[in-house]
């Protein structure tokens, strides 16, 4: 077992010591590295390392490096390759793309390192003994485990496996060994909501505070389903229903352990169409990713910044968004002194179907359409609209949506600061192309 080293910075002890790219790391410390994870355990903290290493040509080198406390060795590791998820979900948005996308976007991990390093959510049904030791020893705390109920039928039936029936036990274990948990519960209507919620509540709220926090998220539901077990979506009136049964199953765990515990993520509060709770609600905001809390946020961070009076912004922006969140950024913008020109376009999701209405989820092809005849002014786009290749979910890149629309694309990071710097810095470009803010 080795981890290649994909990179290594000029100016760090292990450049100076004649690490390369190329190279392989073999051991820290006499520790065998299986992964960059090991490596990030084995070398924190320590201030002399032994590291054996193979050099690309061949030759095995002991190097051995002293540094100062908290010097970083400069080192660039290969990714995580992830374990893949072999449980059948009913609702795995996975199964739901249309055909022909790249081919990593039909890649389901389910991978206990990933969810410590990304906060990615596993399911428990694939670990092993040397897994389970592993976050023992190296104490792999927080980590994301996807519940969904602690009724094994119930659970195994939504996950499709019968590995899945051991989940709470397997909750119970990690809690044993002293790792906190962050859990998600996925509500498909007439499946695990209801009964089967409230014991789900109630089983895990025995073991809090080791169990921090539950995420709970209405069920995404796309046009492709063909072949797929039915679910129902979440409607107007059914999420308005449920937030009334989970604000007083709240205020019940609420006096029992001095926390809400379990947090409704903000697309319930949006299809409903009522009001979120207040910021001091959602706690540290440790579901924050999930989509627990996220407008609020965005809310209150826009409130406290501080907006120049006499600021114009010369040329209307067009500022892109899902359905779900338009309403709250032209709010914001609406009532701010300098964002009186911008216009909020909502984008309806085509690729995926009415159901879907966040940012994150449109397709390059989709804002073309939704862009078609929009007034002058150039197009801002949220970041999360991109991979890491910078490309949209059906391969169209900025550059490609720019010359179909013959317009100036900024990109931006989704926050309110980021709002607020392209509206203070960024005036209208006379050449088509896309440009990151």
């Amino acid at each position: 077992m080795s981890v290649l080293i994909q990179g290594v910075s000029p100016t760090s002890v292990s450049y100076a010591m004649g690490l390369e790219p190329g190279d392989r790391l073999l051991q820290v410390n006499g520790r065998q590295v299986r992964d960059r994870l090991d490596f990030l355990f084995y070398a924190s903290g320590e201030e002399e390392l032994s590291l054996l290493v193979e050099k690309a040509c061949g030759e095995v080198w002991e190097v051995e490096i002293e540094r100062i406390p908290g010097e970083d060795l400069g080192l660039t590791l290969e990714e995580i390759r992830p374990r893949r998820c072999t449980c059948k979900c009913i609702f795995c948005f996975v199964d739901q793309l249309p055909p022909g996308m790249r081919p990593s976007l039909y890649l389901k991990d389910d991978d206990y390192r990933l969810s410590f390093l990304h906060g990615n959510y596993i399911t428990l049904t694939n670990l092993r003994d040397e897994d389970w030791s592993r976050i023992r020893e190296q104490r792999l705390s927080p980590l994301y485990v996807s519940l969904h109920a602690t009724d094994p039928q119930v659970r195994a039936y939504m996950m499709g496996t019968p590995e899945a029936a051991s989940g709470f036990q397997d909750l119970q274990r990690l809690v044993s060994i002293g790792i906190e948990v962050h859990l998600q519960v996925v509500i498909c209507p007439g499946i695990n909501d209801g009964e089967v919620f409230y014991r789900t509540v109630y089983d895990v709220m025995e073991l809090y505070p080791s169990v921090r926090s539950i995420a709970v998220v209405p069920v995404g539901v796309t046009r492709h389903r063909r072949g797929l077990p039915s679910i129902t979506p979440v409607t107007e009136r059914y999420a308005k229903s449920f937030i009334n049964r989970a604000l007083l199953l709240q205020n019940e765990v609420c006096a029992k352990i001095g926390s809400p515990f379990f947090y409704l993520s903000d697309e319930w509060y949006i299809k409903a169409r009522v009001s979120f709770p207040i910021l001091d609600h959602y706690g540290d905001l440790a579901q924050l990713e999930d989509g627990v809390g996220m407008v609020p946020f965005f809310l209150y961070k826009w409130k406290s910044l501080s907006f120049p009076v006499y600021h114009q912004v010369k040329n209307p922006l067009l500022f892109v968004t899902g359905e779900a969140f338009a309403p709250f950024l032209r709010e914001c913008l609406s009532a701010s002194p300098i964002g009186g020109r911008s216009i909020v376009i909502p984008v309806k999701n085509r690729l995926f179907g009415p159901h879907v209405t966040v940012a994150g989820l449109l397709s390059g092809g989709d804002i073309i359409e939704a862009l078609s005849g929009a007034p002058p002014g150039d197009v801002v786009l949220p970041s999360v609209l991109l991979n890491d290749d910078g490309l949209f979910l059906d391969d169209l890149s900025p550059e490609d949506v720019a010359d179909a629309l013959g317009r100036c694309i900024k990109i931006i990071e989704p926050t309110p600061q980021g709002v607020l710097n392209l509206l203070l810095e960024a005036p209208s470009s006379k050449v088509p192309g896309p440009i990151r803010v």
